[in-house]
């Protein structure tokens, strides 16, 4: 496996309503990297870049969260995307669970979460919303697996301003 590298300085914008403790495995890729990382609170999202807030990524743990978002929270759900794209905001949301189209579109939310009722959502359900957020809103949608997200935060952040700037 290759080691990549990055721009010689960058620091790394984390919302501080990110959990403490819960995204080590984040910073501990950082650390490794030389990134470095200033929480502030972000207008939207959880991550960018320092000096380049034209694309965020908002990290969702899984697929299950994802379902939550579009179908009990939508209104708070849809306002972040709003202010994103009104800011001029690239919102990438990245999904901590490996998935590909295939797997989310046979998924189905559990009957119940924490010994409460779930709404009974299906992965093509998501998959269709993606899809409409992405057209309404201009924001993209990956999957990762949960080892290779800071590598990933990094290399989206990276890769979408490479592409604004070209």
């Amino acid at each position: 496996m290759m080691i990549p590298t990055y721009p010689s300085k960058i620091t790394i914008l984390m919302d501080t309503r990110e959990k403490q403790g819960k995204k080590d495995h984040i910073l501990k890729y950082f650390a490794f990297h030389n990134i470095e990382v200033e929480r502030i609170k972000l207008n939207v999202g959880d991550y960018a870049i320092k000096g380049n807030g034209s694309v965020v990524i908002d990290l969702k743990r899984n697929i299950l969260e994802l379902a939550g978002n579009f179908f009990c929270d939508k209104v708070r759900f849809e306002k972040e995307c709003i202010r994103a794209k009104n800011s001029g905001v690239k919102l990438i949301f990245l999904i901590e669970e490996k998935c590909d189209k295939d797997k989310l579109l046979k998924w189905h939310a559990p009957a119940d979460v924490n010994d409460k009722r779930f709404l009974n959502v299906h992965g093509w359900q998501i998959y269709n919303e993606m899809k409409r957020y992405a057209k309404l809103f201009n924001c993209k949608f990956r999957f990762c697996h949960k080892n290779g997200t800071g590598r990933q935060i990094v290399e989206l952040l990276l890769s979408e301003l490479a592409k604004g700037q070209g």
